[in-house]
Parts: structure tokens; C-alpha cells; sequence
């Protein structure tokens, strides 16, 4: 038979390229006749490395670039191991109808991007890891032509004897917090080292990737340069540690167990990994509780994981995962599906994409521009600043047009909301009370949290939201997708409200100074004025504390020039907290959200310096350190900083161990 296999990038190390390799390799093994086709470019020296490598059969093997769509049609299956690549099955379905096209999905289907077309209308099968993500598939898509196989891990090999370590963590993964979520690890070593007697746990992380200045900067604000290791030397012994939120199968933990080594799990928001790895010994499930989860570390090294525990898991994983026959397999379960004749293709996730597709165009025009500029020939006549000036100017009006007529395809959707807190500096004030209560009340509802950082995107997650990067394509989407939009500040003027949906305005203060309309000057009050009343305009409904409040706010903001506008006064959603959570249990969980500590007797005092116009380098006037010399010994300072003084918190930290001063990006300061 000849198999066709479309990936994005096989000489790169990753769980999709190493199981691409093991698939490869399960049908040149079988007979069969394999093409290769790669998405991004590659060297020909790269193919005869990988071949010998791999030890493949070359004359059964080729590679080809992902463009040669004549040779990809040309064959009995083509199966497709990237979603945003299932797309390529439209172009591949024109040339050759009888060819059956199997798409992959390697990642949860939480993170399959509504923006992706994942093209089921020229789609013959689906794989998925697991019975349970079938099922959800099949729901989700309408799309019953869907069949459950683990990737083949013919690569693992079984280690007999157990291994057992005292101190020795380990995480391998790519650095993207938001879908590995390796920050809480470096969170739990914190804890652990100021909550018990273990100074000597040591957390090894290797890999590479976008968050890896967050993990350095987690560390360095932790104090833990000497237990969390970055891309050092790594253990022989260890025990693995996962926390991402969701995962297929998790090659690396697969991989520690057939070593011999245990991992310690998190079960997954869909429990997936439970649902995989609930029978093994050498797996521990962790609860994303700092309490829970250290005394579980604690209990994994003063635990033995005995040759009696691991007999059974080598008698497990041979029988999961040891499969002579994987190709066999792999393709009974697909006809079997195919044979099915309830499956059905459904057309409705067929994107429209001609906005999308002139967009693209454009870009890749602007692409071509930059490297004619490079070309001697043209390099006179497009570096002028007159033509440059036009190229430009016509570039931005039609990229603007375009991404508009984009944006207006999106239709809002009742079970989405968008709250907007600070423009995303942080997580606070009235939005994220509310949206709390949007969690608590109305369970259906998704939730989106505009965020500027990484350290606000951890904030965001501690609380079960979804945070969206502030100013990114993805937030401009998202935000109009989104039917509800809580805010406390004016929405971004480059996300225009469309007609269907609501807009909610908090306010972030109560108007003591003066503000637009009922400012002194008056070329200032008329140019803020001019900007302000069309943002005031989109709001639907304004929440204000009292008559007193309304009627700041009226003054200041002109409410009257918005007649559809809603007034609610019915308190600062903000301020329910404060009144309703001063007991013991809050107390302790805000303690151990800052400190990491439990001290029933400690004091606090709030700091909080004010800030002016105007850059400052100095400290405070106030002699904290004498202040806390004439104070008994419980009594502790804790600094709250300006977002525009937030580069003095290493400063303030530096002054003295009673002295706290703690990133804004993790600050409430209802809390």
C-alpha cells in the first residue's frame, strides 16, 4: 500500500516528529511504501542523516516539500499529523477523489484554534489517543468517522528494575506556560522549601521555548537559584513531573515509566491522563493544591517504588504499548471506521476564508517588498522615502479594511465573555469580581481575560479563565466573539463594537480628582473630550456605587450624549469581597497566595506610595527598616507599588526579610 504522511517539521526534536518517526517506521516494517511530506524546508543532507539514524529502508522511503501536492495525491493514503495542516486535504481531494485522507489530532482539542479549518468536509477519518476524546470529538464536530489509537511508541524501551531517587525532580517539555503550565512546579518548590525540612529538593527543567525568561524570572523572584535548574546537566534518577492541563498521552511520562523512573501526574482538566496511566504504580496524581502536592512529593521520595510494583507496570506497558503489529492495527481500525456507514462529513466548519485569504496575500506582498528592498537593482527606488511613504500608507489602509471585514464576519456568541481589567496589567478590581461570579452562577459560560504578560496569564489560569494576549490577532478576534464585555477602562479602539454585542463599564476609581469634562484646562478637557465620548458611547450599562458616584461620573464623562446608556447603582462588585471573606479560611489562603506561609500570628501593614508624573529612582522617605525596629517581632511591611514604579519591588524586597514587595502582575489589592 502507499502511505502518504504530511507533518510539520520531522528533523525537529518533539512528541509529534518522534511519533511521525515510530509511523514511518511501523509501515516501511509492514511492507508498505512510504512519502514523507514536510512543511517547513529542509537540506537533503538532513534526509540521509535522518535515514540513517533511523535505520529506515530507503528504497521504500522518500521525502518531499509539503508544496509537491501532485505527489501527495499520489498514493492510497495520506494521513495529515498537524490540524493546521488538515486544510492541504481540499487541494489533495481535487486531484486524486479515491485517495482516503486521515487527520491526526495530536493536541487536546482544547487547544484546536476556532480559526483553524479543520476542512471535515474532505476529511475521510480522524485519529484521537483516547475512547473518551472520540467521544468528545464526535460531539464537538458532528463528525462520526473517528477512530481512538495511541501513536505508536515502538522507540521506548522497558527497563525491568525500578529506580528510586530522594530529591531529584525533573520536567521535559517545551516552554509554553500556557499549555505545560511548568510555572506551578517552580510554585510548589517554593513551598516546599518554606514549609518543610526538605532544603535539598532539586527541580531539574529542560527545553526550550517562549517562557523561558518567565521561568528564569520565577526562580530569581523565589529565591530558588539553588534548587531549580534550567537546562543543566540532567539526573539518572529522577522522578518526572507533569502539570499541563491537558495533554493526549504525554510521550515524556510514557518514556520515564519505561525507564523505571515514577512521575507524578496531573490528572488533567479532562482527567485524559488519568484515564491513560490510572493503573500504573510508577504514576502518582497531583491535585494543583501547593498543600496536597508537597506532601505528595514528600511522599513519592520517602516511598519505595518496589520491583513487586514494577513487574505489574512492565506486564502493563507491554500489553498498552509493545505492539509488533502497530501498522496492521492502525489500518484495521481506520476501514473499520470507513466501513461505518453512519459516519458523516459535516460542512459547517467550513470556514469562510476569503477576507482571511486576500489578508495573507497582502502580507506576503509586504514580504516580497522587504526583499526586493535588499536587491541591489531595486534598492535606490524602494528605499525612497516618497515611495516608501505611499507603499506604506496603501499597505495600512487595506490591511485595516481587510482585517475589519474580517472581524465583522464574526458573529458574538452567548456562552462568551470578555473582560477587560486594566487593559490586562492585571487581574483585579470589578471585572474579575464579576467574572468570578460568572464562574460560580453560569457554568456554560467561557470566559476570556485580557492580559498583557505572561506573570497576569498565570493569575488568569489560578482562577479557571482563559487569558488572551492584549492587542494580539487572537484578542482582536476573541473579543468580538465574545457577546458580553465586562471592562473598567475604555475598550481598545482598534476592536470596534459590533451591534449584537453588550458592553459593561465598571470604572476603575471613584472620580475624587478631575477627570475630561471637568477638567481646568480647557484645550485639554476639549481633546479628551473629542477621544473619550465615542468609547463612552459603545457602553451599554454602567455600574456605579452610589447616587454620589453617578453623578461624578455623569459630570465628568458627559453620560447624557449616550441615550441608550443603562445606569446601575448597585455597589462596587469589588468591594462584596471585602465584605463578605473576612474569615480564617481567607486569611490563610491569601497568606499562602503571597508568602507561601502559615503564620496565625503575624501582623500586616499596607504601604502603598503614591505616584506622580515623573520618573522616580529613589525609595520612599519613610525609614521602613526603623519603623520595623520599633515594632514587635510579628509585625511585617508589605510594599504595593505603582504599575509605574513596579522596577523598585527588587529594591524594597532587598531592605529587610520583613519587608514584602510582590509583582503588580500577581497583585489584588482587595486582597
Amino acid at each position: 500500500m502507499r502511505i502518504n504522511i504530511l507533518g510539520f517539521n520531522i528533523f525537529a526534536k518533539g512528541g509529534t516528529s518522534r511519533s511521525n518517526i515510530n509511523l514511518i517506521k511501523a509501515f516501511l516494517e509492514n511492507g508498505h511504501e512510504v512519502k514523507y511530506f514536510n512543511k517547513q524546508d529542509f537540506e537533503p543532507s538532513e534526509i540521509t542523516k535522518l535515514i540513517i539514524h533511523e535505520r529506515f529502508e530507503s528504497a521504500k522511503f522518500k521525502v518531499y516539500t509539503m508544496e509537491d501536492y501532485d505527489e501527495m495525491s499520489n498514493g492510497d493514503i495520506l494521513i495529515i499529523t498537524r490540524e493546521d495542516l488538515f486544510k492541504c486535504s481540499r487541494i489533495v481531494k481535487q486531484k486524486n477523489e479515491g485517495i482516503k485522507i486521515v487527520g491526526e489530532i495530536h493536541g487536546p482539542l482544547e487547544y484546536i484554534s476556532e480559526d483553524i479549518d479543520l476542512s471535515l468536509d474532505t476529511i475521510d477519518s480522524i485519529r484521537v489517543s483516547t475512547k473518551s476524546i472520540k467521544s468528545k470529538f464526535e460531539i464537538k464536530y458532528e463528525f462520526n468517522s473517528v477512530f481512538n489509537n495511541y501513536v505508536n511508541a515502538q522507540h521506548i524501551k522497558i527497563n525491568e528494575n525500578p529506580s528510586n531517587t530522594k530529591r531529584n525532580l525533573l520536567i521535559k517539555s517545551r516552554f509554553e506556560d500556557e499549555i505545560k503550565d511548568i510555572s506551578y512546579v517552580i510554585k510548589l518548590m517554593n513551598y516546599i522549601k518554606k514549609n518543610t525540612d526538605r532544603q535539598d529538593i532539586q527541580l531539574y527543567i529542560k527545553g526550550y521555548g517562549p517562557s523561558e525568561t518567565l521561568y528564569k524570572n520565577l526562580v530569581k523572584y523565589y529565591n530558588l537559584e539553588s534548587n531549580v535548574h534550567i537546562n543543566g546537566k540532567e539526573p539518572v534518577n529522577y522522578v518526572y513531573v507533569s502539570t499541563s492541563p491537558y495533554e493526549t498521552l504525554g510521550y515524556s511520562i510514557l518514556e520515564t515509566l519505561a525507564a523505571g523512573n515514577q512521575s507524578l501526574v496531573y490528572r488533567g482538566d479532562d482527567n485524559v491522563l488519568e484515564e491513560i496511566y490510572s493503573k500504573y504504580n510508577g504514576i502518582k496524581f497531583l491535585e494543583k493544591n501547593l498543600i496536597a502536592d508537597s506532601k505528595k512529593v514528600l511522599e513519592v521520595f520517602d516511598n519505595k517504588y518496589t520491583r513487586t510494583e514494577r513487574q505489574e507496570d512492565v506486564g502493563n506497558l507491554t500489553e498498552d504499548f509493545v505492539n509488533d503489529n502497530y501498522a496492521e492495527e492502525y489500518l484495521k481500525r481506520l476501514y473499520e471506521v470507513l466501513s461505518n456507514d453512519n459516519k458523516s462529513h459535516s460542512p459547517i466548519y467550513k470556514l469562510k476564508r476569503d477576507n482571511t485569504a486576500k489578508l495573507h496575500k497582502l502580507n506576503r506582498r509586504k514580504n516580497m517588498y522587504e526583499k526586493l528592498k535588499s536587491k541591489e537593482f531595486f534598492n535606490k527606488l524602494l528605499n525612497s522615502n516618497i515611495v516608501f511613504t505611499k507603499m506604506r500608507k496603501l499597505y495600512d489602509y487595506r490591511k485595516n479594511k481587510l482585517e475589519m471585514k474580517i472581524l465583522d464576519d464574526i458573529e458574538p456568541e452567548e456562552n462568551k465573555v470578555f473582560i477587560e481589567s486594566f487593559h490586562g496589567s492585571n487581574f483585579s478590581g470589578d471585572p474579575k469580581y464579576i467574572a468570578l461570579k460568572i464562574k460560580e452562577q453560569f457554568k456554560d459560560k467561557k470566559v476570556f481575560v485580557s492580559s498583557s504578560n505572561s506573570l497576569v496569564d498565570i493569575e488568569i489560569r489560578n482562577h479557571g479563565f482563559i487569558p488572551v494576549r492584549f492587542g494580539s490577532e487572537k484578542y482582536k478576534k476573541t473579543f468580538r466573539a465574545c457577546k458580553y464585555v465586562f471592562m473598567n477602562g475604555n475598550s481598545w479602539d482598534k476592536v470596534s463594537k459590533d451591534s449584537r454585542q453588550v458592553f459593561i463599564q465598571t470604572w476603575h476609581g471613584f472620580p475624587l480628582k478631575k477627570m475630561v469634562n471637568d477638567l481646568s484646562n480647557v484645550q485639554e478637557k476639549e481633546a479628551q473630550l473629542k477621544q473619550f465620548i465615542p468609547r463612552m458611547k459603545k457602553w451599554d450599562y454602567l455600574i456605579t456605587s452610589s447616587d454620589i458616584n453617578t453623578m461624578l461620573l455623569q459630570s465628568a464623562f458627559q453620560l447624557q450624549k449616550n441615550n441608550k446608556l443603562n445606569i446601575i447603582e448597585s455597589g462596587a462588585p469589588k468591594n462584596e469581597y471585602l465584605l463578605n471573606n473576612n474569615s480564617v479560611e481567607e486569611w490563610n489562603r491569601i497568606q499562602n497566595k503571597y508568602l507561601f506561609e502559615h503564620d496565625p500570628n503575624a501582623k500586616y501593614i499596607l504601604y502603598c506610595p503614591t505616584w506622580r508624573k515623573g520618573q522616580r529612582d529613589s525609595l520612599t522617605k519613610i525609614n521602613l527598616i526603623k519603623l520595623l525596629q520599633n515594632l514587635p517581632e510579628e509585625y511585617k511591611i508589605i510594599v504595593k507599588l505603582h504599575p509605574n514604579e513596579s522596577r523598585l519591588r527588587g529594591r524594597y524586597n532587598n531592605l529587610d526579610s520583613r519587608i514584602h514587595c510582590f509583582y503588580n502582575e500577581f497583585v489584588d489589592i482587595q486582597e
